[in-house]
């Protein structure tokens, strides 16, 4: 998939999240497609880490990683380090890495949880 066809596909909204403008999608409605395009949108030069809000927001936060800023996370991924090539288009092409990503992501989603904390999706 071409760039300018991920991003004619960007179909998310955005909220304030930690005083940044972040696109989100639905925990519940999120295709692959929506998926590739947040990983695709990451900035590789930078910590990352897929979260999703406790009202069931998906988001890619940079920088604010880990166990930061934790509130009205309801379930993260491991930070995704930067420099190693979770993140960005060439990522997001990468079915090996992407598909098993979403399903875990969609796999471990409960309504309701309060954190939970994902580092295998194999």
């Amino acid at each position: 998939m071409m760039q300018n066809e991920l991003f004619s596909e960007w179909q998310g909204k955005s909220i304030v999240i930690n005083g940044q403008r972040t696109r989100v999608y639905d925990i519940g409605t999120i295709t692959l497609e929506q998926f590739r395009l947040l990983i695709a949108c990451g900035n590789d030069s930078h910590n990352n880490q897929i979260r999703v809000t406790k009202s069931g927001m998906v988001y890619l936060s940079e920088d604010i990683v880990g166990s930061e800023q934790l509130d009205d996370v309801a379930l993260g991924f491991e930070t995704f380090h930067a420099g190693g090539g979770y993140v960005g288009v060439k990522a997001a092409e990468d079915d090996s890495h992407v598909i098993p990503l979403f399903h875990a992501l969609k796999g471990n989603w409960t309504e309701g949880i309060s954190h939970a904390y994902i580092d295998i999706f194999d």
